[in-house]
């Protein structure tokens, strides 16, 4: 559908893929109410707001300095993206050289709740024809078709892209680990020797002056744990200040462990900052990490 060019330059990003979605938006804006009246413009300092901060969250998630005036960066998201199809492709005996089909759009809670629902599936559109472009001109090979899904992730700062094998990801772990056998000359492998990524960390554990450790097995970019007074918590503290659900761990790819407060009652800490809710932070060697009254020390092992 060809759009018109009804909005102004003083608004519009700067980058083409958000212009496109911008000027989406302000044509549909225009049709229902027609001229630039107050509704308009509040959507369009709403967009801007959005486009900006999603923008800004890419370049210090990617590393990089940006221009503050250069909006919403899907160019990239996208790079990114194409990197990570690349170092996740595999050799496939039967099926030749094959990449990740299931592209995770992950959004921090913060973003999607202000971000309109045609700016969501614009950026949708874009990251799936970039992905099936990129996985075509490379010469790649899908176990399923290339799909993008979008998700509310309370670890992701602003926005990223996780390309997976979606419901592929356990067949392919347990032929990675049935080759590994074989390699090996079918003797037994240790468990620790299948996942030489996962870390353990000590999480020395404080309440009421009584001190405790238990060691936490995390594998990067594996799944959360979670925290909370509940018996069946990951990591459960028994005391009256520990929500039930209180609190989340996770370690993300680059192996740096995170701290997110899921909406405890008497707050989550570190170092005596709280944290707001859904705000995700890095945990350090040294950090006192409170969960309400419990005070939490972790340490790599």
């Amino acid at each position: 559908m060809r759009v018109r060019a009804s909005f102004t330059a003083a608004h519009a990003p700067a980058n083409p893929h958000a212009r496109r979605a911008y000027k989406k938006l302000m044509d549909n804006s225009e049709k229902k109410g027609g001229g630039r009246k107050r509704d308009e413009a509040m959507v369009e300092r709403l967009l801007r707001r959005v486009f900006d901060r999603v923008g800004a969250a890419v370049d210090q998630k990617l590393g990089r300095t940006g221009d503050p005036q250069a909006g919403f960066t899907t160019t990239r998201l996208v790079e990114r993206m194409q990197k990570l199809i690349i170092e996740r492709s595999r050799e496939d005996p039967k099926r030749g050289r094959i990449a990740p089909h299931s592209m995770k759009l992950k959004v921090e809670w913060g973003t999607h709740s202000e971000a309109p629902t045609d700016a969501i599936k614009e950026l949708e559109h874009e990251v799936l024809a970039a992905a099936i472009d990129f996985i075509n001109d490379s010469r790649l090979r899908t176990l399923a078709p290339v799909e993008v899904e979008t998700i509310v992730d309370i670890f992701t700062s602003g926005i990223a892209v996780d390309p997976t094998y979606g419901d592929f990801e356990e067949e392919l772990k347990r032929e990675d680990e049935e080759r590994q056998r074989k390699e090996a000359g079918d003797l037994p492998i240790p468990h620790a020797q299948i996942k030489p990524q996962d870390q353990q960390v000590a999480a020395r554990i404080t309440i009421a002056g009584e001190s405790e450790e238990v060691v936490l097995g995390f594998r990067p970019g594996g799944r959360r744990i979670n925290v909370g007074r509940a018996s069946d918590s990951d990591l459960s503290l028994g005391h009256q200040s520990v929500s039930k659900i209180h609190a989340a761990l996770q370690m993300n790819r680059e192996g740096t462990l995170l701290v997110t407060d899921t909406g405890s009652t008497n707050g989550t800490f570190i170092n005596g900052r709280r944290l707001s809710y859904g705000e995700a932070r890095t945990i350090e060697d040294g950090d006192v990490v409170a969960f309400g009254d419990v005070e939490v020390r972790f340490r790599r092992q």
